[in-house]
């Protein structure tokens, strides 16, 4: 078994919450599609035990004794994946992010785990909290709740291993000195200044190895160089956000050839120097960069997010690609593939939103208020 492969079985054991129970079959008709990767016109869906059956055009696709959701002028969708939240921190009611178009979450910085899964409910994922060394960030702004506090590699490796055990799908750990112009983490209202400590490399190397031996994937929190480089060196699977502060152009070209994905958080960083900028460069340089929003913060949506979506087209994105790393690629970088798109075999988590979506932000913006969503088969809105 690879180390993807063991990733995927890792965040699989992580949702073993999650038991599909039959539903009576449902079809799904509307004028627009995008099943995860592109758009069909006249389009279908027919939902079965809490998967998707047939998909495709509407007169292909049969379903004689299924509940019938005919909804003309609107667009299906997959369920949206947010790689980035803090909901369990921050007390976000779950029902709320579902209604409104958001059907899996990962939470950076929370609970391990978020409750009962199932059909009609949240799919949950969670790294439980942050890795990070005496008076490191996240402690000087949000205490010490959202912190592990680690000592050395040894310590590293002992707090990973219990994550683990716990259920973490995702390890993060934070290397951020603080200070970053405009930053909502930033030190105005800490309780000490910037610059804060960071782990030493051998710590975050620890980190790393522990977590690819137990089969988990690191996610860094990262606002400016010398966190990259220190998350680079190691290894680091992925960057929880777009670095505040510009970075040099060396330091992106490393992160692509490493295969490093990132998770914009474009609108909460809107008001920062540098986060557009890496995004654009990090897209042009053929990165990766994924749906998240740090939801939780005052100004992002409790639910999809189509500024976000926006952003992340003006890093250089089509609407396509911008919304793929929302749906099916946010799946396969969690490792569960096919969630995240509408193909036979998939979790039936879907969404549809009035309209044609590819027209302009107002389309983008009627997935924040869904006509129909449905998690694991079962519809949670109705139209």
């Amino acid at each position: 078994m690879n180390r993807r492969e063991s990733i995927k079985l890792g965040a699989l054991v992580a949702m073993s919450g999650t038991a599909f129970v039959a539903e009576k079959e449902v079809l799904v008709t509307a004028d627009l599609m995008f099943d995860g990767r592109r758009f069909i016109e006249d389009a279908a869906v027919l939902v079965k035990d809490g998967k998707v059956v047939r998909v495709g055009p509407a007169r292909t696709v049969g379903g004689s004794s299924a509940r019938r959701y005919a909804l003309g002028a609107a667009t299906i969708a997959p369920g949206m994946i947010d790689l980035h939240v803090h909901a369990t921190q921050n007390h976000v009611p779950f029902d709320r992010i579902l209604r409104h178009g958001v059907t899996t979450i990962r939470d950076l910085g929370g609970h391990v785990r978020g409750g009962p899964q199932g059909p009609g409910r949240l799919r949950y994922l969670g790294s439980g909290p942050l890795v990070t060394v005496p008076g490191g960030y996240p402690i000087p702004t949000w205490g010490t709740g959202p912190a592990a506090v680690v000592t050395g590699a040894d310590s590293a490796r002992r707090t990973v291993s219990k994550l683990v055990d716990q259920g973490a799908a995702v390890i993060k750990i934070a290397l951020e000195p603080g200070g970053e112009s405009g930053a909502p983490w930033g030190g105005e209202h800490a309780s000490t200044p910037p610059p804060w400590p960071m782990p030493s490399p051998e710590t975050v190397l620890a980190v790393v190895r522990e977590a690819h031996r137990r089969g988990r994937e690191v996610s860094a929190h990262i606002g400016e160089h010398r966190g990259a480089r220190l998350a680079l060196a190691a290894g680091v699977d992925e960057w929880a956000h777009s670095p505040a502060d510009p970075l040099p152009a060396d330091l992106l070209k490393k992160a692509v050839r490493q295969g490093v994905r990132m998770i914009g958080t474009l609108d909460t960083q809107s008001r920062t120097q540098g986060a557009m900028k890496n995004a654009k460069t990090f897209v042009s340089l053929g990165g990766r960069l994924l749906y998240g929003t740090d939801m939780a913060h005052p100004e992002i949506p409790h639910g999809f997010d189509a500024q976000e979506l926006s952003l992340m087209m003006y890093a250089g994105l089509s609407l396509e690609q911008a919304l793929a790393a929302a749906t099916s690629l946010a799946g396969e970088h969690l490792g569960l593939a096919p969630l995240g798109t509408l193909v036979p075999g998939a979790p039936a988590d879907l969404i549809a939103a009035a309209g044609d979506i590819r027209k302009g932000h107002g389309g983008v913006k009627n997935l924040e208020f869904p006509l129909l969503v449905m998690a694991g088969g079962r519809p949670v809105v109705t139209p």
